[in-house]
């Protein structure tokens, strides 16, 4: 068992250490506002479509719902380590390219702090940057043109504290407290060689940082052998703190322009969120949630775009024997599930919503962890007005260490 400590000790620091330098994306769509937002699911939830706030931690990590902390077991530690691996192709009417991105997503962990108070930490990306593209511009008072090239890394990360306490049997409040922090480093590359003999660079580093409380509720009522749940969680507008280094320079490293000032204020948007859940004596379980965000009142600034306030839906099954079966295929957990997230800018008119089907499995290890695999197909954006459709291909990968430390050994 110590050894299983040290090994998850280590791991926690590389994993902290790789998300906070990762790129989770390559999506062009990465380049408007602040970037690609993320769900901080675990990848059982998201092999059910991205639902479950109604539904317990009971074996594994619910993120979307602190409340659900408090149903951990006081006996066990859970750990949970996440990645993914995406194949994605991006059509206009005219071209097409594909990409693979794999990287690690996420980390976090849980215990039982006290008998109806449940605690956990995960780090997770709030959103993502990643993007390259070329195109031309006109040399002012000509027909002539040059090259220009944009690129984009970066994203928020999020820290994030749960908190949830069983009030009494059945219901559950919760909070979760969250740091974000992040940069998104920017850069326009203009090729001059055959007009002035230099390439231009011009660079702007957008630092942000800020702390967000979300605050949620999950009642669990029985009905007969079946329970009902639902649950529901809400964050309020949240102010971001946030300046920009901006810097111009040639290929020859000389610095032709440099200053550092900050920018307007934005704004998480305020967020609500509720879900549905129902379980049966038999394995099954259907949950469905939805999403509302406020983001026209976070005052982004979005280059040939706006912003919009959105709606979400997701839905999803899941099959779990109640019972351990001595067929290790009948202690395997199956998951399906669908989506919907209206995306938070809207580009040259034009709507960029997301759309998506999952399924996922867990596979039970003999001291309780799990491994649990999920996929998905997801498709964004339009061909529409000169803009790029987007096709994904997610496969994930958790792994859920169940550690009975908190356990009393008896020695004879």
């Amino acid at each position: 068992m110590t050894q299983n400590k040290h090994l998850l000790y280590w791991l926690l620091l590389c994993f902290a250490t790789a998300l906070n330098a990762q790129n989770n994306t390559s999506s062009n769509y990465s380049r408007f506002g602040v970037g690609i937002l993320e769900s901080r699911s675990d990848v059982t939830q998201a092999g059910m479509g991205y639902a479950g706030l109604a539904l317990a931690s009971n074996s594994y990590l619910n993120t979307l719902n602190p409340a659900a902390y408090s149903a951990l077991d006081s006996a066990q530690f859970l750990f949970n380590l996440q990645g993914k691996l995406s194949f994605t192709e991006y059509q206009t009417r005219s071209n097409q390219q594909k990409n693979v991105d794999a990287n690690i997503e996420s980390m976090g962990f849980g215990f039982k702090a006290a008998k109806n108070w449940g605690m956990g930490f995960s780090l997770t990306p709030y959103t993502s940057i990643g993007y390259d593209v070329t195109g031309e511009k006109y040399i002012l008072g000509t027909v002539d043109t040059y090259p220009v090239q944009y690129k984009g890394e970066g994203g928020i990360s999020q820290l994030s504290w749960y908190n949830g306490v069983q009030l009494f049997k059945g219901f559950s409040v919760g909070l979760n407290t969250s740091y974000l922090w992040g940069s998104s480093d920017m850069i326009e590359v203009s090729y001059y060689p055959e007009i002035i003999g230099e390439t231009i660079y011009n660079e702007r580093n957008y630092h942000l940082n800020t702390f967000l409380f979300e605050y949620g509720f999950q009642y669990k009522q029985m009905i007969g052998q079946n329970a009902l749940s639902i649950g529901a969680t809400a964050n309020f507008k949240t102010e971001v703190n946030s300046y920009v280094e901006h810097r111009i320079y040639n290929n020859m490293t000389s610095d032709l322009s440099s200053k550092t000032y900050d920018t307007n204020n934005i704004f998480i948007p305020e967020t609500y969120q509720a879900g549905l859940a129902f379980e049966t004596a038999k394995g099954w379980t259907i949950a469905t949630d939805y999403k509302y965000s406020n983001w026209s009142d976070s005052k982004l600034t979005v280059t040939n775009g706006t912003t919009r306030n959105t709606h979400s839906a997701y839905f999803g099954v899941q099959y779990a024997a109640t019972r351990q079966h001595r067929s290790y295929i009948r202690n395997i957990h199956l998951r399906a599930g669908a989506f919907y997230n209206q995306e938070y800018v809207n580009i040259q008119g034009q709507d960029i919503d997301t759309k998506g089907l999952t399924a996922g499995l867990t596979l039970p290890m003999r001291d309780g962890s799990r491994i649990n695999l999920s996929y998905e197909y997801r498709q964004t954006g339009t061909t529409n007005a000169g803009l790029i459709k987007e096709q994904f291909n997610t496969i994930r990968m958790g792994i859920t260490f169940n550690e009975s430390w908190f356990k009393k050994r008896k020695f004879h």
